[in-house]
């Protein structure tokens, strides 16, 4: 069961006079998109029931979805969501929650963002939201970019050595054997990678952005060690790019079964090539690689501000699931923000 918001009393009355007359950053937002749609992929997907909100009414879905992107624009913990609801006017309007009604605490942020992950709903959720802005043509499918980036995992790498003794049932065998398990850290789904000269240890996020502007269409998650190669396909799938729509990528990216997958949707291959051992580049390919190259340039703005103004640089939480969460709640506060920000034709 589901609180009932949104019944403004003379205290939003007397704080609404106060609010500014121009129109702030969360008002555009508010006006951006057709909410009511998000609603109700959020109600069909989480399906929540009275069964599984035993004791405590629920917060409505959409309220908490839009708590969660203000946590993004603002880099903020659970804990400290839960203190700008309760100091902010502008995020409780913006959420639909009167100053008389109580705030979701940290627990309940948490336990719905949690909820997003398992019910893998927030790729469909981006869909959604990309599917409105290109109906009012701020988003043209003209082409798209892919590329992957490192993100460090929240625990900390440290090697650690159990040994178990294991008793054996052999006649011959005397005594116990011992069982060797080495492993890093606390976050199991994380590993090893190698970029340059450095090592990292964390997840790799896969991304494909529209070619133009560089809004996001899809992303997700693998263990750090997972080869660029082997994505391209799922981007491709995800990405949903018209016939006849060109695919930008690095060298990682090239291969024949990829250039085969781009055939097969009738996309345009713009692959970078790759030397290979007694096979060196053409000048015709040299070429064509520098103009990919300053196509390709717009994707990694698009992981620089993930990294620098919404804290992808380390993940906040341990395992693909939550991480792969947290990376699309910040392509759903990128796009709304660029959205919003960027001046169009």
């Amino acid at each position: 069961m589901e609180r009932k918001l949104g019944h403004f009393g003379l205290a939003d009355l007397y704080a609404e006079r106060r609010y500014r007359k121009h129109p702030s950053f969360l008002d555009a937002v508010e006006q951006l998109l057709d909410w009511s749609r998000i609603e109700r992929k959020l109600k069909k997907k989480l399906r929540r029931s009275e069964e599984n909100c035993a004791g405590v009414k629920a917060y409505p879905a959409l309220c908490m979805f839009k708590v969660l992107l203000l946590q993004s624009w603002y880099e903020l913990s659970d804990l400290d969501m839960e203190m700008a609801l309760y100091d902010r006017y502008s995020f409780s309007r913006f959420v639909g929650l009167s100053l008389d009604e109580d705030v979701p605490d940290h627990t309940t942020i948490c336990r719905f963002r949690n909820l997003l992950a398992e019910k893998k709903c927030l790729q469909k959720l981006l869909n959604e939201v990309n599917g409105q802005l290109a109906s009012q043509g701020k988003l043209v499918k003209s082409g798209c970019v892919m590329d992957a980036t490192i993100i460090s995992s929240a625990a900390h790498p440290r090697k650690q050595v159990d040994v178990e003794m294991v008793a054996t049932d052999r006649e011959e065998d005397d005594g116990n054997h011992s069982q060797v398990t080495v492993s890093y850290s606390n976050d199991a789904e994380a590993a090893w990678t190698r970029k340059g000269a450095h090592y990292h240890y964390g997840y790799k996020g896969h991304m494909a952005v529209e070619a133009t502007k560089g809004f996001i269409l899809t992303g997700h998650v693998t263990p750090a060690n997972c080869s660029d190669t082997t994505e391209l396909k799922r981007l491709v799938r995800g990405a949903r790019m018209p016939a006849k729509a060109r695919v930008y990528a690095d060298k990682g990216f090239c291969s024949q079964s990829n250039r085969e997958v781009l055939g097969k949707r009738k996309l345009k291959n713009g692959i970078m090539d790759k030397a290979t051992r007694g096979h060196p580049l053409s000048h015709r390919q040299k070429h064509r690689n520098r103009l990919i190259s300053a196509v390709r340039g717009i994707v990694e703005r698009s992981f620089g501000t993930l990294k620098r103004t919404y804290g992808l640089c380390r993940a906040s939480y341990l395992g693909i699931a939550k991480v792969e969460g947290e990376f699309l709640l910040a392509a759903l506060a990128f796009n709304l923000k660029k959205a919003v920000s960027v001046s169009f034709p």
